[in-house]
């Protein structure tokens, strides 16, 4: 029994003393951008503020888009990131050669290039699918990482000829 005691005593001064798991955030950035509406495109990338104590060596992540006014057109992985091959098809994976590791603040994951559709907002939603081993960020300790989200959001305006055409179109409408 007062072995058992001492384990117990033991194994809970481990967990008291051991440092805690930092948090990764991950971000859209910019997390606000208003680009004019010339059928063209626009850049976001996925920025990782990774703690020293929890440096990756892989990741794999999903890109939602709640609305309609930007689709994704392209994927680049950012170096030191090699691009891998991900299930769900979508590109958004990246991995490091061994035995090398990255932490920082503003480690840039990937470079999404979005399709300018229709005006109105999108909502650019980061997450990862937790059964899906090939998604979460890849600890060089082992594991995957505790991560938080922060979404990026892109509204999209006319450009300024089509926004003087529709102001005039609307003063005759008045006459």
């Amino acid at each position: 029994m007062r072995m058992k005691i001492a384990c117990c005593a033991a194994l809970l001064a481990g967990l008291l003393v051991s440092p805690a798991l930092a948090t990764v955030m991950v971000s859209v950035q910019p997390a606000y951008q208003e680009p004019w509406l010339v059928w063209g495109t626009t850049t976001a990338n996925i920025v990782a503020d990774i703690p020293e104590n929890e440096a990756i060596v892989g990741w794999g992540l999903d890109l939602g888009l709640v609305g309609t006014s930007v689709s994704i057109a392209n994927v680049d992985i950012a170096l030191p990131f090699d691009a891998a091959p991900t299930h769900d098809g979508d590109g958004l994976a990246g991995l490091l050669m061994p035995p090398a590791s990255v932490f920082g603040n503003g480690v840039v994951l990937a470079t999404i290039t979005l399709t300018l559709n229709h005006l109105g907002d999108t909502l650019l939603v980061p997450s990862y699918t937790a059964n899906d081993l090939s998604e979460g960020l890849a600890l060089a300790s082992g594991g995957f990482a505790q991560v938080q989200f922060v979404n990026g959001l892109v509204h999209v305006v006319p450009e300024p000829a089509s926004l003087a055409l529709l102001g005039l179109v609307a003063l005759l409408r008045r006459r």
